[in-house]
């Protein structure tokens, strides 16, 4: 329908805002870390012979390697900065000082028009005379 540019266009779209969503909830983060954790494992079990010893010094949070120990930091700093929350203000839509915060339902009741009255007023003219009937020769 719309040609090879539409659908490029429509695939670019979704992956922008694929990408844009990843990073919304934080996903560069895990990334970074499950590079970090590969890295220590990697270091470890060559360092310790085992790879059942590096991963239990990789995961057991008392042998950070710096890679970590900056992802930590930097998520907290990102965590504390008040790049939205500062520049939204509350709104007060609703003052609980006047008594009742919704406001009263007004409304009149309404009657549907009575069927016959609806049906006559659509159609404009009387129906046609009887069906036509067509004889199709049967061969």
């Amino acid at each position: 329908m719309f040609g090879i540019r539409g659908q490029v266009l429509c695939v670019s779209g979704r992956l922008v805002a694929a990408v844009a969503l990843f990073f919304i909830a934080g996903g560069h983060w895990g990334a970074l870390q499950a590079v970090a954790w590969t890295k220590m494992l990697w270091e470890y079990s060559q360092r310790d012979g085992s790879l059942v010893a590096g991963a239990k010094k990789t995961f057991d949070g008392e042998h950070p390697c710096r890679m970590c120990e900056s992802i930590k930091e930097a998520k907290g700093k990102e965590d504390r900065s008040p790049a939205l929350g500062a520049s939204i203000k509350k709104l007060e839509l609703f003052s609980l000082e006047g008594g009742d915060p919704l406001p009263k339902r007004v409304c009149a009741d309404y009657r549907f028009p009575a069927a016959e009255d609806f049906f006559a007023a659509a159609r404009g003219c009387a129906p046609p005379g009887p069906v036509p009937i067509v004889l199709v020769p049967i061969a």
